[in-house]
């Protein structure tokens, strides 16, 4: 009863597997990919994987010949049965069915090899090469234990007539992707004919599970292996370190093949050579007792991962639940939800110039710090605003108007204002002199104003830009219409603010306002130049008013005349200065009110009204990368629900 009891225990341990695996494989899931257990069945070409396989199997169901026949991963589900299989009032006690035709199934074996023969050169095509897409078996027995084993292809060194020349690198790759997860119980076979220093399938269990924690060794052949104490000593455990232990099973010989000896006679065989060969040691080897094994490793492992592996399951879940709400659903009201979108766009957009709407940036800095003795240099994070990215623009160019130096240009003042009098040597620097000298220097600012405006322009279409490929994820068509519509109201508002920033340039070249309040200093300016200890220049020259030319002190009339060329300077100087502070006010002003303000204001209904001419369909066309992901998430939810409903049947804590 206990006895009954047990294999009860592990028939629903074993079938909760096998449902896992049939869930993942049809959803198109590796079964590596979610780290279900597993026995992974590892051997070099000849070593006789097939013939253990078959053993435990009891049925002749793998292709054979020369060469790689094994070409795909294949996955064998064991499925126990208490019943034969009914068809035509006939009963079979063994059946089986292919994952990829579902319906259909198998009774006679030969079929089942031509249906792997066929299918894997379907994928992997004639010319011996690889593939890591499984092929999944699921075979019912009344005479057969329930156990998931993984045929992998056989390892090879040295590519034989059309193989790729680069087969035995593709077939190892391929194996270590199976074997390397925690979950995965190495089933390493070595023909017991071989040094067993020379065995491939141990070398690479080695390397891959260096404390032997996972690794079954099989010693295949054993009625070939030499009558020594060192093969006595290998069968024993005593040459190999494996935690799990090593198992020597015969197989059937060629001429066993060719006699057409069925799996279950050859069984009988090897028990009766192991009995005679192995008295003390036949209770330990032998292909029953490697099954028995199997399955108790196999419930072990299952036991010991199904937590972790259902956390990962609601892991997943809850993932692909979040990505299908970032996707979003599929849309009823076409033309609403153009509508809906357009208006996040420009809240978002208005957000995003206040200050309410920030996004995040790591940078590297040039700090350092010391993690296990390597120098890393210090992250930071920094929080940005499309309104704190404009200000930084705006202030960056605007320090060219800062740059402007028109002193420079002065030094030839003293030219301008003889040039400016013509013939007749001037007493006094005339007013016009003045003006005119400031207007020209009041032009070298258009330059730097249009500079301006443009970097402020080029900042807000990436913003545009930003928002729009945020606002518009789903639906590149419509991001790129109305990312287009509000670029062309930057663009309208930008040719509002040239036009409004060059007529004020052009006021303030066309007239000199020396009645400015600010400007007033000037008096303060010229007082500086003529202090009372100089005022003995400005009286000569009073004096020598009424006496003719040839009597004027020319010495005198020379510091008078730098005397005014350092006042026009100062004067010029400070009335540029002005005009330069009224400049960059304005400037500033009237980007926020109009490329800013205005454009968040306005832009909504004009985006909208251009927008719903066009075919709200067409405008909501989503990429088919989007489209993929979606249904690939809607599956997976399905998926990981199924495998969730699974393991709760089964307590496991």
């Amino acid at each position: 009863r206990i006895q009954i009891l047990f294999e009860v225990k592990m028939n629903r341990y074993l079938n909760v597997l096998n449902q896992l695996q049939d869930i993942f494989t049809e959803c198109g899931v590796s079964i590596k990919e979610i780290e279900l257990p597993q026995i992974a069945v590892v051997g070099c070409q000849s070593a006789g994987k097939s013939s253990v396989l078959e053993s435990i199997a009891k049925q002749d169901l793998l292709p054979r010949g020369s060469g790689i026949v094994t070409r795909r991963p294949l996955v064998l589900q064991m499925i126990n049965e208490t019943k034969p299989y009914s068809d035509k009032n006939k009963l079979y006690d063994t059946w089986a069915f292919f994952n990829h035709l579902k319906n259909k199934v198998f009774l006679d074996m030969q079929r089942v090899q031509d249906e792997i023969t066929r299918n894997t050169n379907e994928v992997c095509g004639l010319n011996k090469g690889v593939s890591d897409k499984p092929i999944l078996l699921k075979l019912h027995s009344t005479k057969i234990p329930s156990l998931t084993l993984i045929d992998l292809p056989g390892l090879t060194k040295i590519p034989v007539g059309d193989q790729p020349k680069d087969i035995d690198r593709q077939i190892e790759k391929l194996v270590r992707s199976y074997v390397q997860k925690e979950n995965t119980i190495i089933l390493a076979i070595s023909p017991g004919n071989v040094d067993i220093a020379n065995s491939d399938s141990l070398r690479l269990a080695r390397e891959i599970d260096p404390r032997g924690l996972r690794t079954l060794a099989v010693i295949t052949k054993v009625d070939l292996m030499e009558d020594t104490e060192e093969s006595l000593n290998l069968l024993q455990g005593r040459s190999v370190n494996m935690r799990l232990g090593l198992v020597g099973v015969m197989n059937r010989s060629k001429k066993h093949l060719d006699n057409g000896m069925s799996p279950e006679e050859g069984i009988t065989v090897e028990n009766k050579y192991l009995t005679e060969k192995f008295p003390s040691l036949c209770g330990v080897m032998g292909t029953p007792y490697l099954s028995k094994k199997l399955c108790n490793l196999l419930i072990k492992t299952l036991k010991e991962a199904l937590p972790s592996v259902s956390e990962k399951v609601n892991r997943q879940l809850e993932d692909h639940q979040n990505l299908l709400k970032e996707l979003g659903p599929e849309i009823t009201d076409k033309k609403l939800e153009v509508m809906n979108l357009v208006m996040k766009f420009n809240s978002n957009l208005r957000d995003s110039f206040s200050g309410m709407l920030t996004t995040q940036e790591t940078k590297k800095t040039k700090k350092t710090e010391v993690r296990d003795g390597v120098k890393l240099p210090v992250t930071v994070t920094l929080f940005y605003s499309a309104g704190s990215k404009l200000k930084d623009a705006i202030e960056r160019h605007m320090a060219q108007l800062d740059e402007i130096n028109i002193e420079e240009s002065l030094k030839n003042i003293d030219q301008q204002i003889s040039a400016s009098c013509g013939y007749q040597p001037p007493l006094f620097v005339a007013d016009s002199v003045f003006s005119r000298i400031v207007s020209e220097k009041i032009k070298s600012l258009d330059e730097p104003v249009m500079a301006v405006i443009n970097a402020a322009r080029e900042t807000i279409d990436r913003v545009i830009k930003d928002i729009g490929s945020s606002t518009f994820v789903r639906f590149p068509t419509l991001e790129a219409e109305v990312v287009m519509y509000a670029r062309q109201e930057v663009q309208a508002k930008v040719e509002q603010v040239q036009d409004f920033m060059k007529q004020f340039l052009a006021i303030q070249q066309g007239y000199i306002n020396t009645s400015n309040p600010e400007f007033d200093e000037r008096y303060t300016i010229a007082s500086s130049l003529f202090k009372d200890g100089d005022t003995t220049a400005a009286s000569s020259s009073d004096e020598s008013l009424g006496q003719s030319p040839n009597g004027r002190n020319l010495e005198q009339r020379k510091k008078l005349e730098e005397r005014e060329v350092k006042l026009m300077i100062k004067l010029v100087v400070h009335y540029f200065d002005i005009t330069r502070k009224m400049v960059k006010d304005s400037l500033h002003k009237a980007i926020i009110r109009t490329m800013v303000l205005d454009l968040t204001e306005t832009c909504n209904i004009t985006i909208l009204s251009q927008v719903l001419q066009t075919e709200a369909e067409s405008l909501l066309c989503e990429t088919q990368d989007l489209d993929i992901r979606r249904n690939h998430s809607k599956k997976m939810i399905e998926t990981l629900t199924k495998a969730i409903r699974v393991m709760s049947n089964i307590g496991y804590r």
